[in-house]
């Protein structure tokens, strides 16, 4: 079990979809999921060795769970469609989803074309947007209306609330974009029992943060009070802490270690 994992929660006999899954913060919420006894389905990484890493990691974090992939390219709604229909297809009830995909080319703010800037926009704002469509769609089949059918998370970012800097400035915008996404689509699936949060994570030791500029990174670091990154484990563990919370609905909640 991970550093930051925790025994208490349950996931069997469920069916949670991340995508992202085989990386990163999205794939240390499927090794908690697994670890928790659930089954899994991932988006598949473009490279087929990634997907095939994570899947074997995650079946080795528990026996008898169930992993499967299947290609996602999350800005492209045909694709998030067709994802979605092939969890279904393979008979898998979405019981969770956490929406962990996205981008962040952290580019000088005069260097970032238009084309840059549409696909971090895409990928990030778009994507988070077709995922929770496609999966409420799909959740609505799992019980009668009015009952819980499933429970949405959209894996935002400090970086469209509170910490932001020019270089990341299209990834800020578009995960703004996302925050704001959970409040609305919370409020229109409400009736159809499924729930929608967010996990804004503050600042993470990911390969999707490696590329920070160093004067970047040290002036970020300085403003968190627990002064140290954290791990994406420790994400993961919030991310189940979320999905497991009764009464708790339409927010997005910052994990970052105390920030100024």
């Amino acid at each position: 079990m991970s550093k930051h994992a925790s025994a208490s929660f349950d996931f069997t006999g469920t069916t949670t979809v991340v995508t992202g899954g085989a990386s990163g913060i999205g794939l240390s919420c499927a090794l908690a999921v697994a670890q928790s006894g659930g089954n899994l389905v991932i988006s598949a990484s473009r490279k087929p060795d990634k997907t095939a890493a994570a899947i074997a990691k995650l079946k080795a974090a528990r026996a008898g769970i169930a992993v499967d992939a299947f290609p996602c390219e999350v800005g492209e709604e045909a694709s998030v469609s067709a994802f979605f229909d092939a969890v279904h297809a393979a008979g898998k009830r979405v019981d969770y989803v956490i929406h962990s995909a996205g981008i962040s080319p952290n580019t000088d703010f005069f260097d970032q074309t238009q084309k840059e800037w549409d696909q971090v926009q895409n990928t990030n704002a778009t994507g988070a947007f077709l995922v929770t469509k496609h999966a409420a769609r799909i959740m609505r089949d799992n019980a009668p209306k009015g009952e819980f059918r499933g429970k949405i998370l959209l894996v935002t970012s400090t970086n469209g609330i509170n910490s932001n800097d020019p270089v990341s400035a299209h990834y800020d915008s578009s995960k703004a974009a996302a925050n704001m996404l959970v409040k609305n689509a919370a409020e229109f699936l409400s009736p159809d029992g499924i729930v929608v949060n967010g996990l804004a994570p503050g600042w993470i030791n990911t390969d999707l943060n490696a590329t920070l500029p160093p004067d970047v990174r040290e002036k970020e670091s300085a403003k968190i009070w627990m002064r140290r990154w954290a791990e994406p484990d420790e994400m993961a563990t919030v991310a189940l802490h979320i999905l497991t919370m009764p009464y708790f609905m339409g927010q997005v909640l910052m994990a970052d270690g105390g920030y100024r």
